[in-house]
């Protein structure tokens, strides 16, 4: 096609291949524009064949080519317009449909980390560190998975072999195996704890037994080294350690029927949970057990032994104070003297509060140690008396001729030390219960007192009391026949 332009933008000359002015004016626009879109079609499929060929050239997976290719917005138009295009699409469709011979494995991997017997382990782990096999505990660790263990262990520490003695006794066992299974992908992990107290050394002994299985996996080539990078994420190593079990406490708790006692024990029980290697002694002024008490007990969680000892008789008919709770302390007294061997007694209160430090500073103690109580008497505290690091005397509302005017939850023994002295009981004195057992503890000299709470700068105990509550008023039975309010008459306690 041969074209001869002059005087495009004219009205009169125009194109010389025109018939007529009009006409041909009409006949150049059209084929101007033809012409200008033929020069955009050819450079678009330039374009568009330069782009493909860069493309190809990049080293880029296929996943990644097609996420690129699908971000493009001249997509289309290169299969549209350029050959080579198409034929490079041709060249995938057929790399995709006839893929090269792949070579797949199978591989089956099983990891099976079992504990050996506790006393083989510990043995070989005390014979390493030099030390003597009783106190320590074997624990299995794994590094990468914590397994949490919901489940409540009932520990009992610091027993000798038998059951509990006394009337009404009521206690759990002192050996539990707890099995735990956790699936996870792509691993599943089944862990089997069992704890066993030692009776001599009171500490426990917990053999965690961890068996990680890998299910089947195909892979190919190409993704081998990638999953064998996560599978190497999923791998567990079991860790031996030694671990010294802290020595048990010991918590006597007195208790007697009245309607807030289920309300204070679960309170009292709940701060308790928070204290590991601990036997709660619940000892009831009463002639037998009562079965709320014991559905409460087990409903806490806290590993208990649960006795009854009754106030004399004598104590019952005077019209003076009485004296509350010493013959329950006393039964407590008797019970660790019979089955503890080491460790820290300490009394506490069901109307009390704590601070569960407390608990962690007192179980290291050697004799007796002291410390503050707040709310007590019109002081608002009972507490040591301490100057430049010595115990000098004692604050308190009432100091009544005593020579140690302290609170009862403002003090703890050892164990050892207790044992030690086979005559140290607490009186029926009402008001000198605290005074004549320490007194019982003779020879005690105020330098062998240790000051706990911050060398007794700190209150973490808190006589408080609980409002007093009339009985509940019996239940109309006719009335609220086969309700809910049935069951819950069961559960107040009436005097």
């Amino acid at each position: 096609m041969k074209l001869t332009y002059s005087n495009l933008g004219g009205s009169g000359n125009g194109i010389g291949i025109g018939n007529g002015n009009g006409n041909g004016s009409k006949m150049s626009l059209g084929k101007s524009i033809k012409m200008y879109l033929t020069i955009f079609i050819a450079t678009t499929c330039i374009y568009m064949v330069l782009y493909q060929y860069h493309i190809s050239q990049e080293p880029f997976a296929g996943s990644e080519v097609v996420k690129h290719q699908e971000k493009s917005s001249s997509y289309i138009a290169s299969y549209l317009w350029s050959p080579i295009s198409l034929l490079m699409a041709n060249n995938s469709i057929q790399t995709n449909s006839n893929p090269l011979p792949t070579t797949t494995t199978t591989s089956t991997k099983t990891i099976t980390t079992t504990t050996s017997d506790s006393t083989t382990t510990k043995a070989t782990i005390s014979q390493k560190l030099g030390i003597s096999s009783d106190s320590i505990e074997t624990v299995s660790l794994i590094a990468t998975r914590p397994t949490l263990i919901s489940s409540r262990l009932d520990l009992r520490s610091g027993l000798r072999s038998g059951s509990g003695s006394g009337s009404g006794s009521v206690g759990g066992g002192h050996h539990k195996t707890v099995i735990i299974k956790t699936s996870t992908t792509p691993t599943t992990t089944t862990a089997t704890t069992t704890t066993s107290t030692s009776p001599a050394s009171g500490l426990v002994t917990t053999k965690l037994a961890t068996t990680t299985a890998k299910p089947k996996a195909k892979q190919s080539a190409a993704a081998k080294s990638i999953t064998a990078h996560s599978d190497h994420a999923h791998k567990t190593r079991p860790t031996f350690v030694a671990v010294s079990q802290p020595p048990p406490l010991y918590i006597i708790t007195p208790t007697y029927r009245r309607p807030e006692q289920t309300a204070e024990l679960t309170r009292l029980g709940y701060t308790l949970k928070h204290v590991a290697n601990l036997l709660w002694l619940v000892i009831e002024d009463a002639n037998k057990t009562n079965p709320l008490v014991a559905h409460t007990l087990d409903r806490i969680g806290v590993p208990y032994e649960y006795m009854v000892a009754p106030m004399p008789e004598k104590y019952k008919q005077t019209k003076r104070a009485k004296p509350r709770g010493v013959s329950n302390r006393n039964r407590g007294l008797q019970y660790l003297r019979q089955h503890a061997t080491e460790g820290v007694l300490y009394f506490a209160d069901d109307d009390n509060t704590y601070d569960i430090s407390i608990f962690e500073q007192m179980r290291y103690i050697n004799k007796v140690a002291m410390w503050p109580v707040g709310l007590v008497t019109k002081t608002g505290v009972s507490s040591p008396i301490i100057q430049n690091g010595k115990l000098v005397g004692f604050y308190d509302g009432w100091i009544g001729g005593r020579k140690y005017p302290v609170d009862m939850a403002g003090f703890a023994v050892s164990v050892k030390f207790l044992k030690e002295r086979p005559k140290a009981e607490m009186p029926f004195k009402p008001g000198y219960e605290e005074d004549g057992f320490l007194r019982s503890l003779a020879p005690l000299d105020n330098s062998e007192i240790e000051l706990l709470a911050d060398e007794c700068r700190d209150v973490l105990t808190w006589h408080t009391q609980t409002k007093k509550n009339a009985p509940a008023q019996a239940l109309n039975r006719t009335r609220y026949r086969d309700t809910n309010l049935e069951f819950i008459d069961k559960l107040l306690v009436r005097p």
